[in-house]
């Protein structure tokens, strides 16, 4: 008759994790801190200050293995009102979402706290940037806000005099920030340089000064620099119609004063990528609309040199990135918006400055790639993660090591009219997940990447969870019948399909069914898995042993549970002395002990003082004549859990 029972309980807590997985009705443990668990950062654009996005993180690398973790919606479409790309710091992500800063639990997808922009951004199409306890947001209309990472209050407010798009990553070094603006092909606009110091912090959003500002012909359109101790590298657009005029420039800037140290002209269109550095080769790397792939060198004193090139037969809007002697660029086919055109991941050959091959994609490759090293010792291979910008979004893998000639992981896609092969596919958003994606993909330290689409959703594509594992159990195992599952004190470990584990601990839940007689164990289920490209998610879940008291022993339990709750300490008394108060108060019957709480202020926050058996407690080392407000509650522990009464009427007492 046990085993029955289990099974049907086990049967019916199922069925209730399928519901929560696909309902997202779950919430996150109050304790919750992704912080402690998520150590690694992605603070701007591209996760580091060479603009290079390489990783050691093991990214997945089959579609099998990965699993789309959750999905949030905020905002709406493309425009102004979507979400923005998302940075990651200390398990939380940041991105802007209308005219609001967000700020997101990276493993559940639940919005932690907001904070109020000044605008909306135009299109939202690039991240915000972290540095030293601050978020730097680019908005509409030339304007750029700073906020405080933790408290999501602003601190200033920059507003350019020329205005434009904040289509321009912003950069930050060494207590100053870069951002450049566009207002039209051919329209005038600044690139600037504000410190980040905060003059006056009683007002929030005070007028922000530049430190300094250069004015372009055409502008700035996705043109984030590289910044250095030395020199600010940026590319500028064409400054006429359309995108591939030979006007647009490289400039190099003095950080500090913004004079013009030297510039590289008569480059092919508009350059709409940030400025990458390679150590490795010591080269700067960047694409223009026209179609060229560039590299120079540029001394300390900020003098560019040695230009070299490489034609990729389309536009190119993609940060490169450049690891191991290989550049990976997404380039645009015969259409920008027509699928299959001839779309592809080019991978560049930096030895040999030549093309080493092209990987086929639905969609333009829009955006910038995202290269892991994590499997390199094992296969000796990197593999390179690209978004299509053509609906559903997919995502690409090409698996490359130096010396490839041609795709090695190729797709199944239907290439229409072509004979090449398209490059692997990762993850396919379905459903209202399905859309265009302008977005590069970031990711943390084991693997997950974070991105959003214009389906205005915010997601977390991981590593598929194999199992979940208790490895230290709840501090209540022994049970009444009719109370509810606790998972206070439990820890969980996740068993990832890379090969890692993860601390998942706070993100668990049980069932909020009551507890039944003969019930042997407590289903205990992680709700953040939705699905892949191979089907929906099963359900994740394990089991730990409970013991459950007889029917006699819950009764007498439960009434003393009803007792506890009902009671409410009396008689409290404060006695103040030098530099102490004496608090007592008359016993409650079948208390296990009392809580003594304070607070130094009538309105003030209550603190826990003391934990007791006693009805006295002497409070020291306090400040004379001020004043101290003090309530008590008693509290009984059955099966190991403490239960609480009502608390008792706050008393003062003023020190002497």
């Amino acid at each position: 008759m046990k085993e029955r029972k289990k099974t049907v309980r086990k049967l019916s807590v199922l069925v209730l994790c399928v519901a929560l997985i696909f309902s997202f009705t779950v919430n996150v443990s109050a304790a919750a801190d992704p912080g402690k668990v998520i150590k690694s950062d992605w603070t701007n654009f591209r996760g580091n200050a060479e603009n290079n996005a390489v990783t050691n993180a093991k990214v997945p690398k089959e579609a099998s293995k990965a699993m789309l973790y959750w999905a949030t919606k905020k905002g709406s479409g493309w425009g102004s009102a979507a979400p923005g790309v998302p940075i990651l710091v200390d398990g939380y992500l940041y991105f802007n979402a209308g005219k609001e800063l967000v700020k997101m639990d990276a493993i559940s997808g639940k919005v932690a706290s907001k904070g109020n922009l000044v605008a909306a951004s135009s299109f939202s199409i690039c991240p915000p940037t972290y540095a030293n306890g601050r978020i730097y947001v680019a908005l509409s209309n030339g304007t750029i806000q700073a906020f405080n990472a933790k408290t999501l209050k602003s601190i200033w407010v920059y507003k350019d005099e020329l205005g434009g798009q904040p289509n321009t990553t912003i950069t930050y070094y060494d207590g100053c920030v870069y951002a450049g603006f566009w207002g039209a092909e051919t329209r005038d606009a600044n690139f600037v340089c504000l410190t980040t110091t905060d003059p006056n912090s009683k007002k929030p959003t005070e007028a922000k000064k530049a430190k300094w500002t250069y004015t372009v012909k055409g502008g700035f359109y996705w043109a984030g620099c590289y910044a250095s101790k030395n020199f600010v590298l940026v590319g500028t657009d064409d400054g006429e119609s359309g995108y591939d005029s030979q006007t647009s420039n490289l400039l190099c800037f003095n950080p500090k004063t913004g004079k013009l140290l030297d510039k590289e002209s008569g480059l092919n269109g508009d350059i709409r990528s940030n400025v990458a550095y390679d150590k490795a080769t010591d080269r700067y790397y960047f694409a223009s609309k026209g179609g060229t792939f560039y590299s120079v060198k540029v001394s300390a004193a900020g003098k560019i040199s040695d230009l070299k090139s490489v034609e990729l037969g389309g536009m190119s809007t993609s940060t490169p990135s450049v690891y191991n002697g290989r550049a990976y660029v997404g380039v645009a086919g015969a259409g920008q918006f027509t699928k299959y055109s001839g779309h592809n991941i080019t991978v560049i050959d930096l030895n040999k400055w030549e093309i080493a091959y092209q990987a086929m994609t639905m969609g333009y490759p829009q955006t910038s790639g995202l290269v892991s090293t994590g499997y390199e010792s094992a296969d000796g291979s990197v593999y390179v993660y690209f978004f299509d910008n053509y609906t559903p979004g997919k995502l690409r893998i090409i698996k490359d090591k130096p010396g490839q000639k041609k795709v090695e992981r190729i797709s199944t896609d239907y290439i229409e009219g072509e004979d090449e092969s398209c490059a692997d596919i990762l993850f396919t958003p379905k459903g209202a997940q399905a859309q265009y994606a302008i977005c590069s993909p970031i990711v943390d330290e084991y693997g997950t990447i974070y991105f959003k689409n214009d389906s205005a959703h915010i997601m977390a594509l991981g590593s598929k969870i194999e199992s979940i594992k208790v490895t230290k159990k709840p501090i209540q195992t022994t049970y009444d019948i009719g109370d509810k599952g606790n998972l206070s004190g439990i820890k969980v470990t996740a068993n990832l399909a890379n090969g890692l584990t993860r601390d998942i601990s706070d993100y668990v839940t049980c069932s909020t069914e009551a507890i039944i007689e003969g019930q042997n164990d407590l289903t205990i289920y992680y709700p953040y898995s939705m699905y892949n490209d191979e089907g929906d998610a099963e359900p994740i879940f394990t089991t730990v042993d409970i013991k459950v008291n007889s029917k006699a022993v819950s009764a007498k339990n439960n009434a003393a549970k009803k007792s506890i709750k009902a009671s409410k300490v009396s008689s409290v008394k404060t006695a103040a002395g030098k530099k102490k108060v004496t608090v007592s108060w008359k016993k409650v019957s079948g208390a296990t002990g009392y809580q003594v709480s304070r607070a130094t202020s009538k309105g003030g926050t209550y603190t826990t003082k003391k934990t007791t058996s006693s009805t006295k407690y002497v409070n020291t080392s306090l400040t004379s004549k001020k004043t101290y407000y003090y309530k008590v509650r008693a509290y009984k522990t059955i099966n190991g859990v403490k239960y609480y009464g009502k608390w008792s009427a706050v008393k003062l007492a003023k020190v002497k």
